[in-house]
């Protein structure tokens, strides 16, 4: 018996491959995170500036509960990696500062912890209609 390729190719299956033509950029979002009282905002930008707005005060406000005694001058930049997860729980990635103000305020991060904890919990980043984890850098000046 003696088959032929074009003998085997008439009995067998041919899926069809539908070729996808979009390209997802992964590196932004649709919308940011959003806070509570930032939601109602009808323009995503101003969602973006209200969010920024509200993070900042929020962590202010929690840093004035705590007394720090600094017995010199300081005057730094700390660059703090936060990630809101999908369902909007805000956690610390990390936190680059100098060694000379990490030894000035050795609780700097343990506060940071705290006060992250009591953040309220915030509408996640959304992509395609998709909740996904976001990561930005807050920078917080550190001035006496």
């Amino acid at each position: 018996m003696i088959t032929s390729c074009t003998y085997i190719e008439k009995y067998t299956k041919k899926e069809v491959v539908q070729v996808v033509d979009t390209v997802i950029d992964f590196s932004k979002v649709d919308a940011l995170p959003v806070f509570p009282k930032c939601k109602e905002i009808p323009s995503r930008e101003k969602q973006g500036i209200c969010f920024q707005i509200e993070m900042s005060s929020y962590i202010y406000a929690l840093f004035q509960e705590y007394e720090l005694l600094i017995n010199q001058e300081i005057n730094d930049t700390v660059f703090v990696k936060l990630i809101v997860d999908v369902n909007g729980f805000t956690k610390l990635s990390s936190i680059k500062m100098d060694s000379t103000t990490k030894q000035l305020v050795p609780k700097f991060d343990s506060i940071l912890r705290i006060s992250l904890q009591k953040l309220p919990k915030l509408e996640p980043a959304i992509k395609r209609d998709v909740p996904v984890a976001t990561e930005f850098t807050l920078p917080i000046i550190i001035k006496n």
